[in-house]
């Protein structure tokens, strides 16, 4: 069905609207007919092995279900928004009910709540009818996905892991993606299960954005067992991690569109769409894909969503104040390192919004607890964990801060115009603009005076800024006339498809072109790989590989394979928390940390007489030395 044009406070936008609904016995009867087929239809497609249909079927219901927006990609990012949220908040409950992670239970649930809910509110499923706008942003995102998933598919296992290995992050991440779905929910709930599965170090780790690919997992093997061999784990989590990228490109798209919808006409539309793909797909955000921070992709994604909304609000109160809730328990569970900022912003817009909000104090009360219940993983990892110590952890990502200055200069003198201050949205804008970037200029100053160089969380908290400026790129048609009704659509559309030739030509053209699509790796790959399916162990032997560097390739190979093998918990000791990677000593110092039986896997007569050297000074320990 399709939603009929409503008025509203907030142009383009519609409100929450209750339908009268019939005799109660009708209700009752027609709500519990809907229930057992939508559970039929879960327990079907599960049984059929065509799970993987279920969350983009629950994503459109509840689009169906929700309101508010003007087009059909509105009414899906605030699903998408909704669902990230509860999910992160329901991982709570996956650990200690009785089903974990299994797609019936979850899917099922997951519906039956829909279905009670659009019951008691009375709303009957209706959508938006697709624009242009929805296709340029489905094409933009497109685009960003061939950029991405081409060289992937193109170059094999080994071409994947390569990848993988520009950063040793995503060994950690995997193995947590695979506990989690061994365990059935987030590890802090359960650290002892959770201490033989992964590092220590993990356990605490904001783990939204692995539950979710867990989650996700179930329903894409159709099976709550089935956890695929070590090479399909990795394969399937790339996936994840690509998947979250294209999220978070969708999520800029949009939330460009969202915030500039008074002066984006399709044809404008379309530049600003490829301008956002652009810097997604050849520029300084990629650096989080290439090396390995899927978890701050999705906080990034989730902070995203948040701070639209709070710029541009629904028309909907108690919907605004639910979405708000959820969006920060989705920032809190997956890198709570943005949840400062953020929160700050949702007390500039409760400030702002204050009059609308105090008349649904109850859904404010909603709000309110999921705020409280999205810092339990921040609370968990700081008081628990000691994580607040690394906060000002010296190093930089080596964010390139000039396209972010530009921009920001772009966009700043596009606010100081008169229509910009006179309007609300932009105005919005610049409230929220002030904490997070004042969030990032105080993590720079207090990583300066703590160790008089850049940080590497200060750098993270720049791209929070970054992902606003870019959703604020809309500014910049403040000042171009508007359009006037009845004059030829030719000279405009003519003029975005000139725009967007010379913007997708400059991002093409520029020396960030292959930064996804080349790799350095393919040899330690190809190593680990083939030390993976030589070695067949049941049960495994802890491995360790030995190359010539005596340092951190070897460490980083090891790594990647302790993820394929699943020893990554048993091997924690030897891993972590003794010698330097390049100390000459820690490969001694590794294996008097393994229990039990080992493998050294030497890559070279270099290797293997090195390998040698140390089975040799231990001769108490059963050491098995293995030529590749």
């Amino acid at each position: 069905m399709v939603a009929p044009p409503e008025p509203d406070a907030t142009p383009g936008e519609s409100r929450d609207v209750q339908v009268t609904a019939g005799p109660g016995n009708r209700v009752q009867l027609r709500t519990a007919g809907l229930v057992t087929a939508a559970w039929v239809v879960v327990v079907a497609a599960y049984a059929a092995g065509v799970a993987a249909i279920l969350p983009p079927l629950l994503v459109v219901a509840v689009a169906a279900v929700l309101r508010g927006g003007r087009t059909l990609l509105d009414r899906l990012m605030l699903a998408i928004g909704l669902l990230f949220g509860l999910t992160c908040v329901a991982g709570l409950v996956f650990a200690v009910w009785p089903w974990g992670l299994h797609p019936v239970a979850v899917a099922g649930t997951a519906f039956t709540v829909l279905i009670v809910a659009a019951a008691v509110t009375g709303r009957r499923p209706a959508l938006p009818r697709p624009r242009i706008g929805d296709a340029i942003a489905a094409a933009a995102v497109g685009g960003v996905a061939a950029v991405l998933i081409r060289p992937v598919l193109r170059d094999g296992p080994a071409g994947r892991l390569a990848r993988m290995l520009d950063g040793e992050d995503l060994a950690r991440h995997t193995s947590v993606f695979d506990a989690i779905r061994r365990t059935g929910g987030y590890l802090f709930e359960q650290p002892e299960a959770a201490e033989r599965l992964v590092y220590r170090g993990m356990v605490t780790y904001p783990q939204g954005s692995h539950l979710l690919a867990g989650l996700l997992d179930g329903f894409v093997r159709s099976s709550s067992g089935d956890l695929g061999s070590g090479t399909s784990m990795l394969t399937h989590y790339l996936a994840y991690v690509l998947g979250g990228y294209l999220l978070l490109t969708l999520a800029l798209i949009w939330a460009a569109q969202w915030i500039g919808a008074a002066v984006l006409t399709p044809s404008r539309q379309l530049p600003v769409a490829a301008f956002v793909a652009g810097l997604c797909g050849f520029g300084p955000l990629l650096d989080m894909v290439r090396m390995g921070y899927p978890s701050q992709v999705a906080g990034l994604a989730a902070a995203v969503l948040l701070l639209a909304l709070l710029v541009r609000p629904l028309a909907g109160a108690r919907q605004q104040l639910v979405l708000v809730g959820l969006l920060l328990g989705a920032v809190g569970f997956t890198y709570y390192l943005y949840l400062p900022p953020v929160g700050l912003a949702v007390l500039v817009w409760l400030r702002r919004d204050r009059h609308r909000v105090l008349k649904h104090r109850a859904f404010a009360g909603v709000a309110a607890a999921l705020a409280v219940v999205s810092a339990v993983p921040m609370a968990t990892g700081v008081l628990l964990a000691g994580q607040g110590s690394v906060l000002f952890t010296a190093g930089a990502m080596g964010f390139d801060r000039t396209i972010m200055v530009v921009l920001g200069v772009v966009v700043g003198v596009s606010l100081l115009t008169r229509r910009a201050r006179r309007s609300r949205v932009w105005r919005g804008y610049a409230m929220v603009f002030v904490p997070v970037a004042g969030f990032a200029g105080a993590m720079a100053a207090a990583q300066w005076f703590a160790s008089g160089s850049g940080g590497y969380y200060a750098s993270k908290a720049l791209f929070l800024l970054f992902a606003l400026l870019i959703a604020g790129v809309g500014a910049v048609l403040l000042h171009l006339p508007p359009p006037e009704p009845g004059r030829s659509a030719v000279p405009r559309w003519s003029a975005a498809v000139l725009v967007f030739l010379l913007v997708v030509g400059g991002f093409t053209a520029g020396p960030g072109d292959r930064r996804y699509q080349l790799t350095r790796h393919w040899a330690e790959a190809r190593a680990v790989l083939e030390t993976h399916a030589r070695f067949t162990d049941d049960p495994v032997i802890p491995t360790v590989i030995v190359g010539d560097d005596e340092g951190y390739e070897s460490y980083r190979m090891t790594l990647f394979l302790q993820t394929l093998q699943r020893t990554s918990g048993t091997m924690a000791a030897a891993t972590y928390e003794h010698e330097p990677v390049s100390s000459p000593k820690r490969l001694d110092a590794v294996v008097a940390r393994i229990p039990g039986s080992m493998r050294l896997v030497a890559l070279s007569e270099t290797a293997e007489r090195r390998a040698l050297a140390v089975r040799a000074r231990h001769p108490e320990l059963d050491i098995e030395v293995v030529r590749l």
